[in-house]
């Protein structure tokens, strides 16, 4: 009996490994698009928001007071099939508003640039200035006055 006890333990730790990776929750990504990867990872919501003056990623002159309470709640979750919702939160900014809504999303110009069809803080052609996988700084460029600004939106996990 001692001789086939070798071979019966490797053999149940392999049964128990396969049994415990196929109980896993499965997550869905793209190993050759890491970009996406991290995107779709987990969802969003707004951290931060201001000029950026000197064009470097960071905030300088503070805008959270131009982002109105009910959007700083608000959680974006994007799917890897370009598709994703958009929560508005404890804080609705229209009552009648449903608690979610479904939005487009594609990353554009060498993902360089995100492209979303969401009718809320994040709308239209955004540039990303960065990506990790708690942290997104994206970013439009505008003239208030007469004078090119960057505006920039941290979105955290």
């Amino acid at each position: 009996m001692q001789k086939h006890l070798p071979i019966v333990l490797p053999a149940a730790a392999l049964v128990l490994a396969f049994a415990w990776a196929s109980c896993s929750k499965s997550k869905s990504t793209d190993p050759g698009n890491p970009t996406v990867n991290l995107v779709t990872a987990a969802s969003w919501k707004y951290d931060t928001s201001g000029i950026d003056l000197n064009k470097d990623g960071v905030v300088d002159i503070g805008g959270d007071s131009l982002i109105t309470a009910c959007q700083k709640d608000d959680i974006y979750t994007f799917k890897s099939d370009s598709t994703g919702t958009l929560d508005e939160g404890a804080t609705k900014c229209h009552v009648g508003d449903p608690q979610t809504a479904p939005f487009t999303w594609s990353l554009t110009t060498n993902q360089t640039v995100l492209a979303i069809s969401s009718n809320t803080l994040l709308s239209g052609n955004i540039n990303i200035f960065s990506l990790s996988s708690t942290k997104w700084v994206l970013y439009k460029d505008t003239t208030i006055s007469n004078i090119g600004v960057r505006y920039i939106v941290q979105l955290k996990h």
